[in-house]
């Protein structure tokens, strides 16, 4: 019997798809960079040319982006696109990004470009061109969260998610921050080819497999890690590192120099989480990461400290509202 490939999972297509990345001065290079090393990774994978990248600008030439670097790019008035391609406009900081919002040339080009394309996306702030634009106008979005109450403020016909990673409205496609591009082009790749080949690539450039879309752009996690100080973010670092062994408060005090009430007093106070709390949070999220990439409940619930799988199973529904096993199936889908 011939051995399986990752080819013979790819859903068939007659031509390699172009992801067409529309940026401007003073664009964030990641909002291009990351998505673009997605697609390419797909080719290297699949060992076939499934995607093809083309940067474009209002302009042809280099392009300077956010800390200096520059890319080059074709004219978009130049693009020839088919209903297979797909338009990513991407996003930058505020006053560049404000700059491309008033060049009603780039605006037109943006419009005329989207209308050859069968799919439209944005990266991060790349969502106010596609609006400023009308590309897009009543459409469930998503963008940076910084940006969420101006956009909505500026364009109230469009409903702004101001939690989701990346939202698919139809044929659109937007991104929150920067890092969710590589996100958004996981799970396009897992449109066009299947969930096999995603997980692949995730694999290969060593990203989460799937996050979904509609994971907050914030967690508790997150946020106590932005409101720690030196000290607790070590010790942060130092539990991640230990969530499949059993992990006591005496053990963080001493981690971190303190008697017992004192850290949990202090830890609560910066952090606005208790510490056991916090481990707890820590093992949950871990344990959905390993069940989205794949692994088995059972090796889950040992790789993130629980003693039991039974156990796991309780604490999962408790925190996360289904069980690990339909936790994954929605994941598959």
């Amino acid at each position: 019997m011939a051995e399986t490939t990752i080819t013979d999972y790819i859903l068939p297509m007659s031509e390699p798809q172009t992801i067409h990345f529309a940026t401007f001065a003073g664009a964030e290079l990641l909002d291009v960079a990351g998505p673009a090393a997605v697609f390419t990774a797909a080719n290297q994978v699949a060992g076939a040319c499934l995607y093809r990248v083309d940067v474009v600008a209002l302009s042809a030439g280099p392009v300077s982006h956010d800390g200096g670097l520059a890319l080059a790019a074709r004219p978009l008035d130049a693009l020839n696109a088919g209903r297979e391609d797909t338009l990513l406009v991407v996003g930058g900081y505020e006053n560049a990004l404000r700059s491309a919002l008033k060049n009603a040339e780039l605006l037109r080009a943006l419009r005329q470009a989207a209308s050859n394309c069968g799919r439209i996306g944005s990266v991060c702030s790349g969502t106010f061109l596609l609006a400023a634009a009308s590309v897009i106008t009543n459409q469930r979005v998503a963008t940076h969260w910084r940006g969420c109450a101006e956009l909505a403020e500026r364009f109230p016909a469009l409903t702004v998610d101001p939690d989701a990673l990346y939202v698919r409205d139809g044929r659109f496609w937007t991104s929150a921050g920067v890092a969710t591009g590589i996100d958004l082009a996981l799970a396009m790749i897992q449109a066009d080819h299947g969930r096999a080949l995603k997980t692949r690539v995730a694999r290969e450039l060593v990203v989460y497999a799937h996050r979904p879309g509609h994971q907050s752009q914030f967690s508790d996690v997150l946020d106590a890690q932005s409101r720690a100080d030196d000290r607790y973010s070590n010790l942060i670092d130092w539990l991640l590192q230990r969530l499949d062994q059993p992990v006591k408060i005496a053990d963080m005090a001493e981690y971190c120099g303190q008697s017992e009430r004192t850290f949990h007093r202090r830890f609560s106070e910066t952090t606005g989480i208790p510490p056991s709390r916090y481990v707890e949070i820590l093992r949950m999220n871990y344990g959905r990461d390993l069940l989205e990439a794949g692994t088995p409940v059972k090796q889950a619930a040992g790789r993130c400290g629980f003693r039991s799988e039974a156990a796991f199973r309780t604490a999962f529904r408790q925190h996360f509202g289904v069980s690990p096993g339909q936790h994954a199936r929605m994941q598959a889908t």
